[in-house]
Parts: structure tokens; sequence; C-alpha cells
């Protein structure tokens, strides 16, 4: 027959060296650190949460990039949109000026006045100005 002693599973109750609970183990059983379920159940759960928390801020860093790529390219079409508005303003503004210049010209051959011939020069003097 074998021993009843041999069966019987002899524990001890120590301290878990990480938070200070007490925990029973066996008494044969050697480990370098003692440490209790819980504690190592802690840290696999730590260690899961802190895989979650690099992938969602790896994901949030990734929208973060979309919305500034977004953003640049209405920064770009904004600014086409304003360089293409000011040429035509420039266009606009120079096609009223010819425009005008073009009726004083047929005015002065028209009718050979002068007030035409000053009005002719004033228009240039402001265009120059303005330059």
């Amino acid at each position: 027959m074998s021993d009843p002693k041999n069966n019987k599973m002899i524990l001890e109750l120590v301290a878990c060296s990480k938070c200070g609970n007490p925990y029973m183990k066996k008494k044969d059983e050697e480990e370098k650190e003692l440490i209790c379920e819980n504690c190592i159940k802690l840290e696999e759960r730590k260690r899961k949460l802190a895989i979650e928390v690099f992938d969602n801020v790896i994901e949030v860093e990734n929208e973060m990039e979309k919305c500034i790529n977004e953003m640049k390219n209405q920064l770009n079409i904004a600014k086409a949109q304003f360089n293409k508005k000011y040429f035509l303003e420039n266009i606009k503004k120079r096609s009223q000026t010819l425009l005008k210049s073009i009726e004083l010209i047929e005015k002065i051959n028209e009718t050979n006045d002068e007030k035409y011939l000053e009005e002719y020069k004033k228009l240039f003097l402001e265009k120059l100005k303005k330059k």
C-alpha cells in the first residue's frame, strides 16, 4: 500500500512578493519570486491592455494624418481658387480699362474733342500710378 502522507499535498501560506497578500503554495514547489495568481492575471491583463492601447494610438494617429492630409488638400484647393479669383479680377479690371480706352479713342476719332483726350490721359496715368 502506498503511504497516505505521500498522497497528501502539503501547502504552506506565503506572502506575494508583489502585492503582499498571502496565498497557498505547494511546499515542494520552488520559485524565484513568490507571485500569487491574482498578480499573474493582472500582469496578463496589463499586457493585453497595453497592446490594445497601442493599437488604438496607432489608429488615432492614422486618422489624424488623414485629416491633416485632407486639410492640406482643401488648403491647396482654396489657394488655387484664390489665385484664380485674383487673376480673374485683374483680367476684369484690365478689360474694363481697355474697353473704356477703346470708347475714348472712338470718341476722340469722331469728335476730336480735347475733353476725351484728357480722360484718356487720366485713364493711363491712373494705371501707371497703380503699377
